[in-house]
Parts: C-alpha cells; sequence; structure tokens
C-alpha cells in the first residue's frame, strides 16, 4: 500500500503533481489532467488538493439539538451575503466545525473523473496539505503559498500575491504568527525569521489517520468506473452490452411471437369453420362454435359421437370445397368440391383410410383433369 499526493497546478486541471510519500517529495510525476492519473492500485490511498480557487471555508459551530437542515439553513443565513451566485448551486460539506463551500457541478465533474481511479480517494482543500491542527501555518508547495488557520479555514495564494494577501491578514489578525514551512524573501522581511524555516514534507501524511479528515470526494457510477473497476476488456464489454440489449428487448419480442402465433392460430380456425359452413363470418371462440353444432344432438348421444379426422381434406383440398355438412346420426359427411386437379383427388382418395374415413359414395365428373362433384364418408364413432 502507498500514499499519492496529487496537487493541481491551475484551475482548468491541465497540470497535476503526483507525489509518492514513500519516496523523496522532491521527487514528482507531472501528469495531464485527472485522466493521466494511472497505476495506483485498489490498496493505495490518493489524496487529492482541490485548489482553493474552487472551494471556500468557513467556521461554524453545529448545535447538535438540532437537524442538519436546520443547521444548514442557520450557517446559509450567517454567510449569504459573502455567497457568489445561488445558494442552491452551491454543495455545503460539514465536518467538526467548518463548512466547505463549492460549486455543486464543479463536484460532480471532479469526483466523476476521480471515480475512475483504482485507490482509495479523498479530495480536501489544499490549504489541508500541511495537517497542523490548532495552530496558524504558511507552507509552500511550489509557487503557491498555503494559509492553514488555526479554525480550519484557510486559502492558497500564488506568491506573485503574496504581500497583498499578507496585508488583509495582518488587518484582521494584527498579532498573527505563523508556523512558516516556506523559503521566502517576503516572508522572512514580514516576519523577520531569524532562524531557519521549518522543513515541509508530506510524509506527514503518514500519521494523519485520514477517515478523520475532511473528504469532498463521493463516487459517481458511470460506466468508464464500472469498466475499470470490473477489470472488463472491449469484447467483455461488447458482450455485456448485448446482453443488455437482448434482456431489453426479449420481453417485447416474446409478446409480438405469441401475438403473431395468436392470429395464425385464429385463422386458422376460421377456415376450418369456414369450411364446414360458408355462412360463417367469424370464429370468436372454437369451443363455442362446436358447442353450437352440437346443441340439437340428444345428451345421451352426445357422448358416443366423435368427430372424424378430415385434416387430409382441409390440407389437400380446402380451397376446393364449396360445401360441407355432417349428419351426426347416420355419421356420414358429404362434402362438395369444385375443379380440383385429379391427382390432388388421387391422393385424398388414398390417403382417406389412414385418417379413419371411409368413401361411401362419389358422385363426381372429370373434365381435362380437373374433379367436380359430391362424395359422401362414413363416419366412425367409437
Amino acid at each position: 500500500m502507498s500514499l499519492y499526493i496529487a496537487h493541481v497546478q491551475d484551475d482548468s486541471f491541465e497540470s497535476i503533481n503526483i507525489y509518492n510519500c514513500h519516496k523523496s517529495d522532491e521527487a514528482f510525476v507531472s501528469v495531464s489532467g485527472i485522466k493521466g492519473i494511472k497505476g495506483l492500485s485498489n490498496d493505495d490511498d490518493l489524496i487529492f488538493l482541490l485548489p482553493s480557487s474552487l472551494v471556500t471555508s468557513y467556521n461554524f459551530i453545529r448545535n447538535k439539538e438540532l437537524s442538519a437542515q436546520i443547521n444548514l439553513a442557520n450557517f446559509i443565513s450567517e454567510i449569504d451575503s459573502k455567497l457568489v451566485g445561488q445558494v442552491s448551486d452551491n454543495e455545503y460539506v460539514f465536518h467538526g466545525n467548518n463548512v466547505f463551500v463549492i460549486d455543486k457541478k464543479t463536484l460532480v465533474d471532479i469526483n466523476t473523473s476521480l471515480s475512475s481511479i483504482n485507490a482509495s480517494i479523498f479530495l480536501i482543500p489544499e490549504y489541508l496539505a500541511n495537517p497542523i491542527n490548532g495552530s496558524d501555518s504558511i507552507t509552500q508547495l511550489n509557487t503557491k503559498l498555503l494559509f492553514h488557520y488555526s479554525d480550519g479555514t484557510g486559502f492558497g495564494i500564488d506568491e506573485y500575491f503574496l504581500d497583498q494577501y499578507l496585508d488583509i491578514v495582518f488587518n484582521d489578525k494584527p498579532d498573527y504568527e505563523p508556523a512558516i514551512f516556506a523559503s521566502n524573501k517576503i516572508l522572512s522581511n514580514r516576519f523577520k525569521i531569524s532562524t531557519p524555516f521549518k522543513n515541509f514534507s508530506f510524509s506527514s501524511f503518514l500519521n494523519v489517520d485520514l477517515k478523520n479528515s475532511p473528504n469532498l470526494y463521493k463516487q459517481q457510477i458511470s460506466f468508464e468506473l464500472l469498466k475499470n473497476k470490473l477489470s472488463f476488456s472491449n469484447l467483455q464489454v461488447a458482450a455485456c452490452l448485448v446482453s443488455f440489449i437482448v434482456l431489453l428487448t426479449a420481453p417485447s419480442f416474446l409478446i409480438y411471437k405469441n401475438n403473431s402465433d395468436a392470429v395464425i392460430y385464429t385463422s386458422a380456425t376460421y377456415n376450418i369453420f369456414k369450411s364446414i359452413n360458408k355462412d360463417i363470418k367469424k370464429v370468436v371462440a372454437p369451443r363455442a362454435q362446436i358447442d353450437d353444432l352440437l346443441k340439437g344432438v340428444p345428451s345421451d348421444q352426445v357422448k358416443n359421437i366423435k368427430l372424424p379426422n378430415l385434416d387430409i381434406f382441409y390440407k389437400l383440398g380446402s380451397k376446393y370445397l364449396t360445401k360441407s355438412s355432417i349428419n351426426l346420426e347416420t355419421s356420414v359427411a358429404s362434402i362438395s368440391i369444385d375443379s380440383m386437379p385429379e391427382i390432388q383427388f388421387k391422393l385424398i382418395q388414398s390417403a382417406s383410410s389412414q385418417f379413419n374415413v371411409s368413401i361411401i359414395d362419389k358422385d363426381v365428373v372429370t373434365i381435362n383433369g380437373f374433379v367436380s362433384g359430391v362424395m359422401e364418408l362414413r363416419l366412425v364413432n367409437e
């Protein structure tokens, strides 16, 4: 496990210095943007120092007897005149006796970019880079001077503006005597320091319980995060996308297929009843239609009647059947055909016995290879 410090060099996040606390603080790697932070593992800790220009800190003592919402309302009423923009545009993070205020969209953008990094992440204001509790301090980090105040608030400025900022500080705190971790002539003149400056090292973070530090980081779920955390290859990502699409579309396809099969079944049933009775316009319920056909049959005879299997006639000759009738008492069916090809007629004749149907009479004529006439069929009752 290693501890890394990321210090942003500009507000556009184009240049970021990465320090490894287990090595010399003088050695760092400069990367371009948050996406340039790579090579970390889940066991590593990353402290990301947020530029002071993006976050403002205030001292505020919460009333523990009041709810978080009421404390927030009280805090906003105290600093309302100092806020820039709409109150709802900001995120308010309470930690101890301090409140950190940052633009919501800016925080979400930063957290989204950080979420793709494999490490435990701590997003803190840069002026907490040198965590000395209960005391004032000034720490130089490259060209920046980081001011940390005893009440937990702070600020960071470029050394070019150091003189002007010190005028503001002395005006507010005439007895300001900070611990100085910087080699700077302006500081030497202002504070008349005769002893060497204190040494600053990021290794001081190794003795700090980061879980007790203010942390503005909140993981944001994104496609890039899932891909990195699950270590998926491009092929695996493509397979997951295909599976997801199938899961979304399968129910709709099954419903469509079921409806399509229902239409085919209804159409086929209608054709069967149409071949029996030309007056049928619509088949709503086949079972009901069969019940209507059997209404005139005495109840003591219904159980002895078995409808014949006439599939061979419907499959091979339905388009040539002009009329059909069934006498349930004599078990005889009469079927009229018109212009049926002779070879098809002979095929029906030879196959009828396999369907438990016997042709007992036929009055047909053959003209130019087409058969027309009437056939009587014996229906077998068991």
